[in-house]
Parts: C-alpha cells; structure tokens; sequence
C-alpha cells in the first residue's frame, strides 16, 4: 500500500509575495497598504514606493471615477467583487492596462477596513485590440469611399444632377437618425444609398439617357435595374443585407404597386422606405433633362400626397419634420 503524506498548506504570506499576478491590499481611502512583486513590477515602481501611495495617484485620470465606483460597490456591499479593464500610469510615464478584480478583505473576527486588488496584465491584448479598430476604420473608409466613388461615376452616366448621390446619402443619414436608427444600421443606409442606381450599369445608353418619356417596352427594360443591381452588390462580400435592401427596393412602393417583387407596406424592409423618400424629394427638387426642378414647398407637398400610398406614412411624417421650420 502507499503510504500518502499529509500536505502542509503553503504559507498565506509565501502565495502573496509568489503570485504571478499583481496583488494589492488597498484601505477604503484608496491607500496602498501591501503590494507584491509582481504588482510592484506591473507599475514599474518598488514597493516601498507604492507603499502609503493612493491607488488614485497612479491610476490615468480617465479612469479615477470608474475606479471610484468600483471601490464604492464593494465597500458598500453592493457587489461582492467589481471587475474592471482600467489604465494605470508607470513611473517613466508608459500606460498600462489592467484587468482588475477588487473584493473585500475582511480580517478575522472584526469588520473589513481594505480590499485585495487582483490585478492582471492585459496591455499586449488592448494594444493588439486598438491596431485591429484602427485597420478595421481604414478598411471602412476605403471601402465607403469606393461605394461613394461608383455612386458618383453612376450618376454622371445617368445624366443626373450633380452631388444626387451625395446628397440622398446625408438627407438618408438625417432622416435615418430622426427615425431612432443605430450607428450601424445608419451605415448600412450610407451604403445602401451610394448604390442605390448600380444597376444602372446594365440600362443601355439609349434608354438611360432618353430625354423624353420612356415607352412600355424601355420602361420594362428600366425597371430591370434594381434587380440586377442587387445581384451586382450581392457580389461584394462586406455589402450587409440591409444595404442590399436599399438597393433591390427603393423602387417598392406602400401600396404594393412597385417593383421589382410589389412588396407593400412594411413588408418592405425599413431602409428600403426611408430612402426612397429621400431619393423621391432630391429628384423633385432636381432639374433634369425632361423636367423642370420643383421648389421644395411643392416637393413636402407631394410626398405627403402620396403618404400611404406610395410612401410609409411614418417615414414620411419624420421627414417633413426635419424641415418643419420650412414647411408650408
């Protein structure tokens, strides 16, 4: 038989000093009362140091009021533990991140006057986390300015008005943000609108750029453009869905009598509803070859003619009100 040994508990003060992690006993005015090396290490300071020292004086003053309240929640009993991300700042000035975990510390048979600050270094992982945001903003800038760029190339072939696209694309975002939508989905719109026309591309010349009216059969072949549009930015693998949406329905309207699929009402996806409106009142407003621009009383005076009809009622009661000041 094997004989076991009984297995002497380490020493509480031996853990402390040998923990990989940076351990800190903190009195609820914030002082330092202990810290172990690897804590010491993490700030860049000895201990004797840190020793009397507020947490609060090495601590980034962004981050003093998080770590306030996060102290104020244990003290209080109103959290057992707080964690939180937070920078602190070393004695050669460098920032430093830490994951931090914060409890109270109660002695024996007496109530808790500190709390132990578990803290680990998470600088390499923030640090890594802020390159990757950075990349992703310039991916996004190029590939919005892409999208903007053929949105512009599409209206010069289509003989429209100069800055049509942008402009649909602020009166979108405008719109898009009286309507309560997030950051995302206003991007997804943004997107949505400098696209709006791609199919364009596949319109011949002759038909595209007739000055008079179309005639059934050049009007079937026009109406073909949102469609094949929508397939033409299906391709484009960081296109979301609710921008391809914008794309294949600006042309829906309310009462189910557009196309290219007479969705009706709210079956026709919301992005969809708040730029056609848009697209509709810069159109109005707009000169073009076969028409005369319209002043833009008379512009909110046909959209709110055709409010459940051919536009939601709701997008077009949050777009007239953007002009409220204006409106006849």
């Amino acid at each position: 038989m094997t004989q076991t040994h009984p297995v002497t508990p380490a020493d509480p003060q031996a853990l402390f000093e040998h923990a990989g992690a940076g351990l800190l006993e903190i009195a609820f005015d914030g002082t330092i009362l202990q810290i172990n090396p690897s804590g010491a290490e993490f700030f860049g300071r000895s201990r004797a140091a840190l020793t009397g020292v507020s947490v609060l004086d090495v601590t980034h003053p962004d981050d003093v009021a998080r770590t306030l309240e996060a102290l104020s929640r244990v003290i209080h009993g109103e959290a057992h533990a707080a964690v939180l991300e937070k920078r602190y700042v070393r004695a050669d000035g460098e920032i430093v991140w830490s994951r931090s975990r914060v409890s109270l510390l109660p002695p024996q048979n007496a109530p808790a006057t500190s709390v132990v600050a578990v803290i680990a270094d998470i600088t390499e992982l923030k640090r890594a986390q802020q390159e990757l945001e950075t990349l992703n903003r310039a991916l996004q800038d190029t590939l919005e300015g892409g999208l903007l760029g053929l949105g512009i190339a599409l209206e010069a072939r289509d003989l429209e008005t100069s800055g049509h696209t942008v402009r649909v694309m602020d009166l979108s975002h405008q719109l898009g943000t009286a309507l309560g939508l997030s950051g995302v989905t206003l991007n997804e719109l943004k997107h949505g609108a400098s696209l709006h026309d791609l199919g364009k591309l596949t319109i011949p010349d002759a038909v595209l750029c007739k000055p008079g009216r179309l005639d059934p059969a050049e009007w079937a072949l026009m109406q073909t453009h949102a469609h094949n549009g929508h397939a033409i930015a299906s391709r484009i693998p960081t296109l979301a869905r609710a921008a391809l949406d914008v794309i294949r329905h600006h042309h829906e309207r309310w009462d189910g009598s557009g196309y290219p699929d007479r969705l009706a009402g709210e079956r026709i996806p919301l992005l969809a509803r708040i730029f056609t409106v848009c697209d509709v009142y810069d159109a109005l407003i707009s000169e073009r070859p076969y028409k005369s621009a319209w002043t833009h009383d008379d512009a909110l005076k046909e959209l709110r003619a055709q409010r459940g009809r051919q536009f939601d009622p709701h997008v077009v009661d949050a777009f007239v009100s953007l002009f409220r000041p204006h409106a006849a």
